[in-house]
């Protein structure tokens, strides 16, 4: 019996609702989510970014709160929101 092979994908660092780069993997590389809370915006990698429409949705309703950080002390010093968005992936936009 031949030996399933996983698809490697890039690991994915980015926050696909806010563009936060926290210096970790939030989809690792065979496509799988590690379920972390953004700091940012709040979503966990695997349960609130699964597809597109709950990308917009959940960045659409962290817009309209203000678009502040959840965690405030995580926050860098002259952070900008609007970079922060330019760096979301292009299928994530």
């Amino acid at each position: 019996m031949a030996r399933e092979e996983w698809p490697v994908v890039p690991v994915e660092e980015i926050c696909r609702v806010c563009g936060l780069d926290g210096d970790g993997a939030l989809w690792d590389a065979y496509g799988a989510p590690q379920y972390h809370l953004c700091p940012c915006c709040g979503v966990a990698a695997g349960l609130g970014d699964v597809d597109r429409e709950y990308v917009t949705s959940n960045r659409a309703a962290w817009l309209a709160s203000g678009g502040e950080w959840k965690e405030p002390g995580f926050r860098p010093a002259g952070w900008s929101r609007e970079e922060q968005l330019a760096q979301i992936p292009e299928r994530w936009r």
